[in-house]
């Protein structure tokens, strides 16, 4: 029950944003755009002879490199940061107005929707569905005390490493026979499993590829299963949860001897354990059980340290005044309608409902691409803003959330 007095249930106004959370948001993207390129380029689905084969093919291996040291898991790991960052305002928020978890976990069930409709209708790379679940998970842990955090947030990460080490030395797959069963699936809907789906990505129109949905999505599952994603997110929401308690962000003098403190190590460890992790990764031929497993030891290692030692970098620029770092901020601010349209964009780039290209690339051209993407992102998100409260997909999700129609358009001055 609302208590009278208390401020009508709906979402925060753009006033009460934190313009440097926004910000690295947005630069999130451009990561996550580039991270996620990988897969709709077509690289992993081409054997040496067709890699070769590609335009721009003989810097392939220094993109790579760049790639797998600077850039993937990174920048998910600071928007998994940042969720957590956002948890810990929001529930305050809800809280304030005497709501509180039930309202929270309508907003996270409507957020798993959205990213099964992303899974099922577009790419079997969407990680939405996973946030929200975990979302859920996280709040088992709102009432730990920061030191518990930290702990468990440690605890977490090395989880995977354990997980590897049932995997690769005690032949404990549990995603196997998910795995098994995805291709199973797409095998019923007339993939051939044996050559790869590059063919059918490039050949097939929209709507009959949504018969390889169901199968794509127990391969994503099998995946995060492989991994250990779960225990990777929640982790990382939990260092999120501790920062948002203290409110880092709202106060960069105060908290700037912090953030040097985790710039200097983030870096000093992250760079050179992600590089080793980048090069395990890159391993020729078929990899043997110990680079594997040492391979994802260096990732649970570097992956989150260089991820927090980049936030705090950001962090610290923006205390100085580095004005081109707001340039991204637009986008950040309807993250998730950028996230899912960078989806859309790189289908009808790469697939065949669009120009087709996937597998006719190297990967040296993640760059410039990801780069022109994000910038027609930012470009359409500082347009929306100057005339909308919130994003497409953000006004679904509130609307849905709070059970009526969000007002959208912003009011006239």
């Amino acid at each position: 029950m609302i208590e009278r007095g208390a401020p009508a249930a709906g979402p925060i106004d753009g006033s009460e944003r934190s313009a440097v959370l926004d910000a690295l948001r947005g630069w999130a993207l451009l990561g996550i755009l580039a991270a996620n390129m990988v897969a709709f380029i077509g690289f992993s689905f081409l054997d040496e002879a067709a890699r070769e084969a590609t335009i721009g093919s003989a810097f392939d291996d220094i993109a790579e490199l760049l790639l797998e040291w600077l850039i993937v898991g990174k920048f998910y790991s600071i928007f998994s940061l940042l969720f957590g960052i956002g948890f810990a305002i929001q529930l305050g928020r809800l809280e304030a107005r005497g709501e509180g978890v039930p309202r929270y976990l309508r907003r996270l069930a409507v957020l798993f929707l959205i990213g099964m409709a992303h899974v099922m209708l577009l790419w079997i790379g969407d990680i939405v569905a996973l946030y929200a679940l975990m979302g859920a998970v996280l709040l088992l842990f709102r009432r730990q005390s920061d030191r518990a955090l930290i702990g468990w947030a440690v605890l977490l990460w090395l989880v995977p490493v354990a997980w590897s080490a049932l995997i690769h030395f005690g032949n404990i797959n549990l995603a196997r026979p998910i795995f098994n069963a995805g291709l199973g699936a797409l095998a019923s809907a007339g993939i051939d499993v044996s050559v790869g789906p590059l063919k059918d990505y490039r050949d097939t129109g929209f709507l009959a590829a949504l018969a390889f949905r169901p199968g794509e999505a127990l391969i994503r599952l099998s995946d995060l299963v492989y991994q250990m994603r779960f225990t990777k997110v929640l982790g990382m929401f939990l260092i999120g949860l501790w920062v948002g308690r203290r409110a880092i962000y709202a106060d960069l003098d105060r908290s700037a001897p912090l953030l040097r403190k985790v710039a200097r190590w983030g870096l000093a460890i992250g760079l050179p354990v992600s590089l080793a992790r980048a090069v395990l990764s890159m391993w020729p031929g078929e990899a043997r059980p110990i680079v594997e497993f040492a391979a994802e030891a260096a990732y649970v290692l570097g992956t989150p340290t260089l991820a927090l030692g980049y936030a705090a970098v950001f962090a610290l620029l923006w205390r100085k005044g580095v004005k081109s770092l707001g340039w991204a901020a637009p986008a950040g601010r309807m993250a998730l309608t950028n996230y899912l349209m960078q989806t859309i964009l790189q289908s009808l780039i790469f697939y065949g409902w669009g120009l087709g290209l996937i597998g006719t690339l190297g990967l040296i051209f993640i760059y410039p691409v990801s780069a022109g993407l994000f910038a027609l992102q930012v470009a359409y998100s500082r347009w929306w803003l100057t005339r909308f409260r919130f994003g497409p997909v953000e006004w679904l999700w509130r609307s849905l959330t709070y059970g009526r129609a969000q007002q959208m358009q912003l009011a006239a001055v």
